[in-house]
């Protein structure tokens, strides 16, 4: 009788494995989940200032907060799963999002509804919350693959994308019927729930050293000393993103302004969205050929055409196919910037500098927003709000050209 040889264990899944790509999906949804909350008091605006005297900036004031907290958490949540697990991060946002969702609304009882309006979203829901699942994700995914690398981080990256499309939907069939509050409520337990299960299913990256004594980083093959290198990448993206969100925030208001309705101007978001979550796959794959820092530049020129066509627009079919051509780089340009940062720093890059360049973007997405708003206030008028993007997206367009040139006066050795 032949003898029946017991089959070996399986070991642990590796790079490029299939358990790689259902995390890339996992981890995308996690994001979907986290990035909810920030959409409430764009949709809520006047529910919430109601219950405030009509203050529009309260529930403005807690957007910026969650935004600002989101940057700044990213960081945080960076060099916390450096040393312990990504996973790590995706429980702490789980349990935290559903206590934001009630004390957000609740905690009025003990420190007054508006302050606890400010400081549920800008530490449950902001800096533990939604922070702890874009930058930990992005970082850990990046080390599950080599081959189809680009393709894994515009997965990643289209989960801001599909939040915007998710949940102002859900908010906008709750709201009629049970409120904003209990909009939020329902909001945390759905997503914190959801966030903490999911969190069981990630792992860290194979390339990953054992929490504590994580390699050192491959500087020697940088184009620019590190602190240079931080600097312009953070600065391009800050820049990048005033110009993105100028014309997006105030998209709603300045097609009204041109007589058009504020379904139209709804209709242009969603092309941006709809046209980015596209644009970030194509892009990623041209970063597998030609290179993440030539894609950003290209995307950056793309914004600037779009941003040009701003200042003159004045029409419905011109806004539309603005908006087709503002999204193509709106995902793409700041995914290019984790891509590059994993390019010159290779696979023990440390956690935390995706997180600082995050914190610049996401502080950039604040400021277009408000100073759009602060120049129209003192002009009564569009047009100088779109050239004063166009002014950062060409210095953004500049930034990066000179980390261009940088690269090819010192070419790098491929990094794993």
């Amino acid at each position: 009788m032949t003898a029946v040889l017991p089959r070996p264990a399986a070991g642990p899944p590796g790079v490029d494995s299939p358990y790689a790509w259902r995390l890339a999906l996992v981890s995308m949804f996690c994001i979907a989940l986290g990035g909810g909350a920030i959409y409430l008091p764009v949709l809520a605006l006047k529910e919430i200032a109601a219950e405030f005297d009509g203050r529009r900036a309260v529930p403005s004031l807690a957007y910026m907060l969650g935004f600002s907290a989101m940057g700044l958490g990213g960081v945080a949540m960076g060099w916390l799963a450096d040393r312990t697990s990504p996973r790590v991060p995706l429980l702490i946002a789980g349990v935290s999002i559903v206590a934001g969702g009630w004390l957000t609304t609740h905690g009025g009882r003990w420190i007054g509804n508006e302050l606890a309006l400010y400081l549920g979203y800008a530490i449950p829901l902001g800096f533990l919350g939604n922070a702890a699942t874009f930058t930990p994700a992005m970082n850990n995914i990046q080390g599950w693959f080599e081959r189809r690398r680009s393709t894994a981080v515009s997965i990643i990256s289209v989960g801001p994308a599909l939040s915007g499309f998710i949940w102002p939907q859900i908010f906008r069939w709750l709201l009629p019927d049970i409120g904003w509050r209990q909009a939020l409520v329902v909001y945390g337990l759905t997503a914190g729930t959801l966030l903490f299960a999911c969190a069981f299913y990630v792992r860290a990256a194979p390339a990953r050293r054992p929490a504590g004594r994580r390699a050192a980083e491959d500087r020697p093959h940088l184009p620019l000393p590190s602190p240079a290198l931080m600097t312009l990448l953070s600065a391009a993206g800050f820049c990048c993103c005033v110009a993105m969100a100028v014309p997006f925030v105030h998209m709603v208001a300045f097609c009204g302004d041109i007589g058009l309705s504020p379904a139209r101007g709804s209709e242009a978001l969603s092309l941006i969205l709809l046209t980015a979550v596209a644009s970030t796959f194509a892009m990623g794959r041209l970063a597998d050929h030609i290179g993440p820092t030539r894609v950003s530049l290209l995307c950056a020129f793309v914004q600037i055409a779009s941003l040009v066509g701003f200042v003159f627009v004045d029409s419905l079919s011109g806004i539309y196919t603005l908006s087709v051509i503002h999204g193509i780089p709106y995902i793409a340009i700041v995914q290019g910037y984790a891509l590059i940062l994993r390019q010159v720093y290779g696979a023990s890059i440390a956690g935390w500098r995706l997180g600082v360049v995050m914190l610049f973007a996401m502080a950039g997405m604040a400021v277009g927003g408000w100073l759009g708003g602060e120049i129209f206030d003192a002009t009564l008028s569009y047009r100088p709000a779109f050239q004063a993007a166009l002014a950062f997206n060409l210095l953004n367009f500049m930034l990066l050209g000179v980390l261009y040139m940088a690269q090819r006066r010192r070419p790098m050795t491929s990094l794993p």
